[in-house]
């Protein structure tokens, strides 16, 4: 239930926010942040499986744990936050467009340079 909170409102309002105040596409880059919450968890689900495998094979661990079933799930909600966190700094570290301020004038040739030649 937590997942659905920041999938559909949480990550599209701040990434919404962000982008636009940096002229971003707001689409864009709320996708990218949504597909980058859903590949940390998916990922560290099958890290923590191969590992539970690896446990299962070796050492004996039971094949189901109720505590082993709650520490893979708020680990892969941790990674899944950090990915998020990891990309709004990346954004929020995109300079603002804003009033650039204006160039020097270009230089002018009136006076013909003298060389002092000896």
């Amino acid at each position: 239930m937590l997942e659905l909170y920041f999938i559909f409102y949480r990550i599209p309002k701040t990434m919404t926010r962000l982008a636009r105040e940096r002229n971003r596409s707001a689409v864009r880059w709320t996708i990218l942040a949504i597909a980058s919450w859903i590949g940390a968890e998916i990922i560290v689900g099958i890290a923590l499986g191969l590992i539970h495998g690896v446990g299962i094979v070796l050492w004996g661990w039971p094949r189901e744990s109720q505590g082993l079933n709650l520490l893979a799930y708020v680990i892969a909600l941790i990674a899944a936050l950090l990915s998020v966190t990891i990309l709004t700094r990346i954004l929020t570290n995109l300079p603002v467009d804003g009033i650039l301020p204006q160039p020097p004038p270009p230089p002018t040739f009136d006076e013909p340079q003298r060389t002092n030649i000896t």
